[in-house]
């Protein structure tokens, strides 16, 4: 029987006790394999002149602990910190402990003296923080952007001060890199195109020092496409995607290919090409890797079924659309039901795709989620035209309104409705007025 090895132990194993230098000794291929795959990792680092005394030291670990289920337990908690954390050094996963103490310090203050405080404070300006901060404004791009904003923010000043002698340059490039991305994302979502076109400009000045690995150029890039998107530009969303692509492709990353062919379907059906997108969701669920992420795989299939509803091809939808698997994530089946509901409309069944239409409105209320809902209202007023219900379609474009309101949702949405409005009231709406007003919608819901 043996001590069985905590975190902490691994961590301080796992770094050279003299030199304090991480034995990856910042080779970014070790750093990579380090997080996925350790006998890879050793393999590497045996023919890498950066990190051949890695295999040396492991040896410093006693056999009984590199065997045990427990140890090895511990060992795998290290590899999940160090891939949070995106740095080479183990040490730095102790500080990810730590960060939620310091988000506690500060959360409470206004935006501006947060960032007085880590100019102020130097243990604030730690790794692990920042790291911290942009997970919480990843976490909160969709439902709270405010906060994502303001998370964002921090990080990006967190980032700007960390000290070269504490961590390595290039991985603090990196870092700041992914900062302002990721506030260029922020500011996007809020539709302050401007200054996120700005924030993107500095993240690929910062990159050009960083480790040039092609993690964080994916990253950068795939996020900047969504800002083109919003923007409508889409023939050069789709270049930077390929970009993105080519990137994955290199570094033989396949789930994250998936990733990206889910992203330029979503292009391709805002630039109106309904069946290519169709075919990139299928795509999509060929190279995701289900038990990765089986909710974003399950939405690959899903979606391919919404493109080919939208391109006028319900018959190739429905057969997809029954043989979904079945599922238990709310979301997922929230999606589903508005789908299903599309696909009955499609197929003339309106008088049951209005009760589907209803239900998934007020399940998106029930949720916050006050966009979606006034989107799915849209379609309920498409269902109440196609059986002639014109009394039912003013409402409901009243209740978008109130909907769209509760979202704070863009000026420009409220203009394409009241278009909506004008024309019923003066007897001149048509269905083609109606479907360009609920597209307009859609394309001015932040992505």
């Amino acid at each position: 029987m043996h001590e069985h090895w905590s975190v902490p132990q691994w961590i301080q194993a796992l770094v050279d006790p003299e030199r304090r230098e991480h034995l990856l000794a910042g080779c970014a291929r070790a750093r990579e394999l380090w997080a996925e795959d350790l006998g890879a990792w050793m393999a590497h680092a045996s023919t890498c002149a950066q990190c051949r005394s890695v295999v040396e030291t492991l040896e410093l670990v006693p056999d009984e602990v590199l065997d045990c289920p427990e140890c090895r337990t511990s060992l795998n908690v290290v590899h999940h910190l160090v891939d949070e954390l995106e740095h080479f050094d183990p040490l730095v996963a102790l500080e990810l402990p730590r960060a939620e103490a310091m988000l506690e310090r500060v959360s409470h203050l206004p935006l501006e003296e947060q960032v007085e405080k880590v100019i102020e404070d130097l243990p604030l300006r730690q790794w692990g923080f920042c790291q911290r901060l942009l997970f919480e404004a990843k976490e909160a791009w969709y439902d709270d952007p405010g906060t994502a904003h303001d998370r964002a923010v921090l990080a990006v000043a967190v980032a700007e001060r960390l000290l070269p002698n504490d961590y390595d340059p290039r991985w603090i490039a990196d870092l700041q890199a992914k900062a302002h991305a990721f506030l260029a994302n922020c500011f996007r979502i809020l539709g302050r195109f401007r200054e996120s076109e700005i924030e993107f400009q500095i993240a690929e000045r910062k990159l050009s020092a960083g480790v040039g690995s092609g993690r964080e150029e994916a990253r950068i890039l795939s996020l900047k496409a969504s800002l083109l998107n919003d923007q409508h530009r889409h023939r050069e969303a789709l270049a930077l995607l390929d970009r993105v692509e080519r990137i994955h492709t290199a570094r033989k990353e396949r789930h994250e290919i998936g990733r990206t062919c889910l992203q330029r379907a979503r292009v391709l059906k805002a630039f109106g090409r309904g069946p290519e997108a169709a075919e990139e969701c299928a795509r999509a669920a060929a190279e995701l890797a289900p038990a990765r992420e089986p909710r974003l795989h399950l939405l690959a299939r899903q979606n391919a079924v919404h493109y080919l509803v939208q391109a006028g091809q319900p018959e190739r939808a429905r057969q997809l659309f029954d043989n979904l698997p079945a599922v238990d994530d709310r979301m997922v089946l929230l999606r589903r039901s508005w789908i299903e509901a599309d696909l009955l409309r499609a197929e003339g069944r309106s008088g049951r795709a209005r009760e589907v239409y209803e239900h998934t409105r007020e399940t998106f209320a029930s949720f916050g989620l006050h966009y979606d809902a006034a989107l799915v209202t849209l379609d309920l007023a498409l269902a109440a035209y196609d059986e002639g219900h014109l009394a039912e379609v003013k409402l409901m474009a009243e209740q978008a309104s109130v909907l769209l309101t509760r979202a704070e949702a863009k000026q420009e949405a409220f203009a394409a409705l009241s278009l909506l409005l004008r024309a019923v009231e003066g007897e001149a709406l048509t269905l083609a007025t109606l479907e360009r007003v609920r597209s307009r919608l859609a394309v001015l819901q932040p992505t």
